[in-house]
């Protein structure tokens, strides 16, 4: 009985130390198939990219360049990549005690979802530093985050957003503003990527994978509906 009285009282877990474990304990699609949209300005031109991207758990990559600027690429122009670290994985955005202050902030809507506010002051200076984190109310995983970059006569900031697609948790868009000192007067430039259209099949034929493959790597697999 004074174990459960001891449980009633205890207070529940801080956002935080839930953003931690869920942090640990999230899952990763063993196969994933998607769509993304790229722009890429700067004072003189415009380019905007659409993408076809195959990947696997343990690194295998394949991106297809499918249209620029509206024209479609035919045949899609194809790179074989592998990493297994992909940089737009949430886990790659984390928030550590060891690295950052956490100040709360005001509750927020973020993306139609409830979100719990933090400012973020890293502890020391880096060419990339998180500014604010919002995390979701009911699986406190990141639904948004500001960053400040610096590097190569440029800085500036940015903003991704996360959200649920199935049982995961994927970037839904990133957008970065940099502003270079060049002679004439500052330049700035933007970069934007809008992630869309996942899909999780069951497997990706390992012919995928190869230079001249094919990429219809949805044919004969069982997909599910994110």
């Amino acid at each position: 009985m004074l174990a459960l009285l001891q449980l009633a009282a205890s207070p529940p877990a801080l956002p935080l130390d839930s953003y931690h474990s869920a942090l640990t304990t999230l899952k990763r699609p063993a196969f994933v198939e998607f769509e993304y949209t790229q722009t890429r300005s700067g004072p003189h031109r415009i380019v905007t990219e659409q993408h076809r991207v195959y990947q696997t758990q343990d690194g295998q990559e394949r991106n297809d360049t499918v249209m620029i600027n509206g024209t479609p690429v035919v045949p899609a122009v194809s790179r074989i990549l592998h990493r297994p670290v992909w940089p737009y994985d949430v886990v790659q955005f984390a928030a550590s005690p060891d690295d950052y202050d956490f100040s709360r902030a005001a509750m927020v809507v973020v993306s139609g979802r409830k979100a719990f506010g933090f400012k973020l002051a890293r502890k020391a200076n880096a060419d990339f530093m998180l500014t604010n984190l919002y995390l979701d109310a009911r699986r406190y995983l990141p639904l948004r985050e500001t960053f400040a970059v610096t590097g190569s006569n440029c800085s500036g900031g940015g903003i991704i957003n996360f959200g649920p697609a199935s049982q995961f948790w994927l970037p839904t868009s990133v957008q970065v503003t940099c502003t270079a000192q060049v002679a004439a007067a500052p330049a700035i430039f933007k970069e934007s990527i809008r992630f869309s259209n996942y899909r999780f099949p069951s497997a990706i034929p390992a012919d995928v994978f190869v230079t001249g493959g094919s990429s219809n790597a949805g044919a004969g697999t069982q997909n599910i509906t994110p």
